[in-house]
């Protein structure tokens, strides 16, 4: 599919006077899974290139270990605060697909903000940067919300491991070759210039991602009315579901060791172990295409033993990749880690959608997501901050890391004692 120029516009990315779509026919839902792994694909350029990139840019800013963990907590907690209002307001309002591209388009324009940082300013670098990624929080929850509530009429419910994994595929292959050259670029061109030309490159490709996005065709849901139910009545029902309040304290448990792991890794790497930026993206590139290998697999995998059992295997399989790291000498014992753990996280990202849609109800699907994400992001929350607290000390790091595998053992366990539905 060629690209028109002037379906790039930026009315048109937004989502600005879009009109609903009908219901897709069969045609139509095989052109959204085309469209759907297309989108990812040039989204993982901006993984490769941005995304994977701005801890460390923030640590070689001189961020301490606070700082860098503020970049995972402090939009999740900006998410715990705005994601049920964003959800009553896109149930109230419609239009789901405006609320998908104006957010995702908002979102993405951040990156470029933080590209552009350095020609204006150099004191306060660090923090301004981290602010505005918190900011970013806002959009990206409307857009979290909104768009895994449009995925599950995008794809026909049989379809939907598959298209997770191909998505999933795309992502690994693109973002590992982002990253494997971003690494090139940051050895030959100096700081900060050499992450600002990272960060532009994925924010020009994540319009281009917004685009595939545009294309799609999903029907928008019925406004929901609105009885003035308090969000705490929203919780106390939604966690009445069978599986539902299981699944999400299992997540919960995830995340939790995800969030710790974050500012964890890129502080071990360069302040403990030494890492050079080139040694880093090795080390990326190899986890992010053992993520294509697993991705690629995953289809054949979940057959055999289910969803449920892949999630779990996931998370204890990933659990080792923190406790492994804790214990290795030198940097390049981190690749072998990095493979191993790129194929744990297919298993989870693969099936993790696939299982929330099982345990939650068709009606009222953007107030379950939203909840999940509550709670998901508390966990993301606490993490960081529980590792921030840990760096501090001298072994603080090496500890942290290992409490983090502990953490993912735990959710792994958690969701292998869950009831096949």
């Amino acid at each position: 599919m060629p690209i028109s120029l002037r379906e790039l516009r930026p009315l048109a990315l937004i989502g600005i006077g879009r009109l609903p779509d009908s219901p897709p026919t069969p045609a139509q839902s095989e052109a959204n899974i085309r469209l759907l792994v297309w989108e990812m694909t040039w989204y993982g350029i901006l993984v490769g290139t941005t995304v994977n990139f701005l801890q460390l840019f923030v640590v070689r800013l001189g961020a301490p270990g606070l700082l860098v963990s503020a970049i995972t907590f402090g939009p999740a907690l900006v998410s715990i605060v705005w994601q049920l209002p964003a959800s009553r307001l896109m149930g109230q309002t419609g239009h789901r697909m405006r609320w998908v591209l104006g957010s995702l388009f908002s979102h993405r324009a951040v990156y470029l903000a933080i590209a552009l940082l350095p020609i204006f300013m150099s004191a306060r670098l660090a923090e301004l940067t981290v602010f505005l990624l918190i900011l970013q929080a806002i959009p990206l929850t409307t857009s979290s919300t909104s768009f895994l509530s449009m995925l599950a009429d995008a794809v026909p419910p049989r379809r939907m491991p598959q298209v997770v994994g191909w998505r999933m595929a795309g992502l690994g292959l693109t973002s590992t070759l982002a990253t494997l050259a971003a690494g090139r670029v940051l050895q030959w061109l100096p700081f900060p210039g050499n992450y600002q030309v990272l960060f532009i490159v994925g924010w020009l490709t994540s319009m281009v991602s917004v685009w595939w996005v545009s294309k799609l065709c999903v029907p928008d849901r019925q406004t929901e009315p609105q009885h003035g139910e308090p969000w705490g009545g929203k919780l106390h029902r939604v966690f009445r579901y069978p599986g539902y309040g299981f699944f999400v304290a299992g997540v919960g448990m995830l995340n939790l060791a995800l969030g710790m792991i974050a500012p964890l890794l890129p502080l071990f790497w360069v302040r403990t172990l030494g890492a050079t930026d080139g040694q880093i993206s090795v080390i990326v590139t190899v986890g992010s295409g053992a993520m294509v290998v697993g991705s690629l697999l995953m289809r054949r995998a979940v057959s055999k033993v289910g969803r449920e059992r892949a999630l779990a295997a996931g998370a204890l399989g990933y659990a080792l990749y923190p406790l492994l790291t804790s214990l290795s000498p030198g940097v390049w014992w981190l690749i072998p880690w990095a493979a191993l753990s790129g194929l744990f996280v297919a298993a989870i990202y693969v099936t993790l959608f696939d299982n929330l849609v099982a345990v939650t109800p068709d009606e009222d699907r953007t107030g379950y997501i939203a909840v999940f994400n509550i709670a998901a992001n508390v966990a993301l929350v606490a993490g960081p901050l529980i590792a921030g607290l840990l760096a501090r000390r001298s072994d603080g790091l090496t500890v942290g890391l290992q409490v983090t595998a502990t953490v993912a053992l735990a959710s792994g366990i958690m969701f292998a004692l869950r009831r096949p539905r």
